[in-house]
């Protein structure tokens, strides 16, 4: 009886210590995956570049601020897997903090699509002159569960005092479950939204 006890004890340390050694080993591999970095650029179709007539290349135009929701305030990428329940991918990171890296790709997109010289960045100095101001609030921006990026934006355009013109967006293209697909779909929207900003603009300086 005694040996059958001692020869069960030592099968269950055996098999404890093989758990514990399996544990150990894949808390290794995955300390040991490199972590990747990831921009977002705001891409557009060059068939579909702004006509730049409409725009004086004097102008000074100001981009930002770029307001983001708390939930995509870090430096994951943000894929949804259910409809209330986000998953944070460790392994796949944001190169600068998400407002920067789009405030940066937007004003990118409004200089080229505007021929306009001067395109600031908020914050600006409070001396700098602003024709016309850009902002940006970020709604939802993250890898839906059913296979799609999807960016849900409030923007606006400020003429010194004059009212705002203010527009809602929303813009969804379909991309798998890879870090690469999902900054690539991302960025398609955010040039979307980009050009979708650029029309209202060119509307109130060709109004003026």
């Amino acid at each position: 009886m005694a040996n059958n006890r001692l020869a069960s004890f030592i099968q269950g340390f055996k098999m404890a210590y093989f758990l514990l050694i399996s544990a150990l080993l894949l808390s290794g591999c995955a300390s040991n995956t490199p972590l990747r970095f990831y921009m977002l650029n705001a891409e557009t179709d060059q068939a579909a570049k702004a006509s730049t007539s409409a725009f004086d290349e004097q102008l000074v135009l100001g981009v930002g601020p770029i307001h983001v929701p708390d939930y995509l305030d870090r430096p994951q990428i943000v894929v949804a897997v259910g409809e209330n329940q986000y998953r944070l991918d460790e392994q796949h990171r944001w190169a600068e903090r998400l407002d920067q890296n789009i405030g940066r790709a937007l004003a990118q997109l409004v200089a080229d699509q505007t021929g306009v010289e001067q395109v600031v960045r908020f914050p600006w100095s409070q001396k700098q002159r602003i024709d016309y101001q850009i902002s940006v609030d970020i709604l939802a921006f993250h890898q839906t569960a059913g296979g799609n990026s999807q960016l849900l934006a409030q923007w606006r355009v400020k003429h010194q005092d004059q009212a705002a013109l203010g527009k809602r967006f929303d813009c969804s293209v379909a991309a798998k479950d890879d870090a690469d697909a999902i900054v690539k779909a991302q960025s398609v929207c955010l040039g979307r939204l980009g050009l979708d900003i650029v029309t209202g603009l060119r509307g109130m300086v060709s109004g003026r």
